[in-house]
């Protein structure tokens, strides 16, 4: 009859139990990737798809397109802007 030591038995039911937790704890979006990817660029494209199609609708931004144009470069200056101030305030 064979002797075992307790604390080997111990650190024995600690890796296995380790390796189980490793294997189970990983991230939904870890464990299906080109799902999550697909559904994100789904709901940019769908959105993207939705901005257009309400843009589309006023005849003032359909009839002169360099209107929304301006618009949307005006706000990127703006988050480029902001940008820059927030990362010099944190720095």
């Amino acid at each position: 009859m064979a002797v075992t030591d307790p604390l080997e038995e111990i650190e024995r039911t600690t890796r296995k139990l380790d390796e189980y937790m490793r294997r189970h704890n990983r991230t939904v979006f870890g464990r299906y990737p080109l799902a999550f990817s697909l559904l994100g660029t789904f709901g940019v494209v769908t959105t993207l798809y939705g901005f257009e199609q309400i843009l589309d609708e006023v005849p003032l931004l359909r009839e002169h397109p360099l209107i929304p144009l301006f618009i949307g470069i005006g706000i990127l200056l703006v988050c480029g802007s902001l940008y820059k101030r927030l990362e010099k305030k944190f720095d």
